[in-house]
């Protein structure tokens, strides 16, 4: 079993290629990442926004993810291409306690990388770090109106295992079911 710092300095950065050839650069978040990472998020379609745990319009919340920066905690792999983040995937982590087996995942794209495999490729780099640390499994809470982000789920061996009827409520206040996701990785 390796340690994270040891997958992140022998691992990353990394260029990959997306289905149409197009090349991006995987690497985990920096603290200088603060005003490009509010870039992508202002850039995401209000849609995609209500759907996310956090109000990633508030300038506030990047800070804070920045500032409280700790990959034990949360490792945030971002995709760049020409300069600009256009990709983020998430492991939150909980090092102690009954939880300390699995982490949860959480994934966005631009919308000009989506259905090109940014979102194949962020997540399967997460799969494999999560499997290197010896975790046993991965999770993912998606409203269902993110059905793209389910079948993306489904595709790489996440089974639901949950649907919570009227569990979530998004940034305005609409009320809708959540399902969770599970990913077996010692399967």
């Amino acid at each position: 079993m390796d340690t994270l710092l040891e997958i992140l300095t022998t691992t990353y950065p990394k260029t990959v290629s997306l289905d149409d050839g197009t090349p991006v650069t995987l690497r985990p978040l920096l603290k200088e990442d603060e005003a490009k990472l509010a870039a992508y998020f202002a850039n995401l379609p209000q849609e995609d926004r209500l759907c996310l745990k956090e109000d990633v319009s508030d300038p506030k919340v990047i800070e804070n993810w920045i500032y409280e920066l700790d990959y034990d905690n949360i490792l945030s792999l971002i995709a760049f291409h020409n300069g600009d983040i256009v990709g983020d995937a998430t492991l939150h982590f909980n090092p102690i306690g009954w939880t300390r087996h699995q982490a949860e995942l959480r994934l966005t794209t631009s919308t000009q990388y989506r259905v090109r495999g940014l979102g194949t490729l962020l997540l399967q780099n997460l799969i494999d770090i999560a499997k290197r640390l010896g975790l046993e499994q991965i999770h993912i809470e998606i409203p269902p109106r993110l059905d793209k982000a389910f079948y993306l789920f489904e595709k790489m061996g996440f089974k639901e295992v949950a649907n919570l009827r009227g569990f979530v409520k998004d940034l305005e206040g609409t009320e809708s079911d959540l399902v969770l996701m599970v990913k077996y990785l010692q399967e």
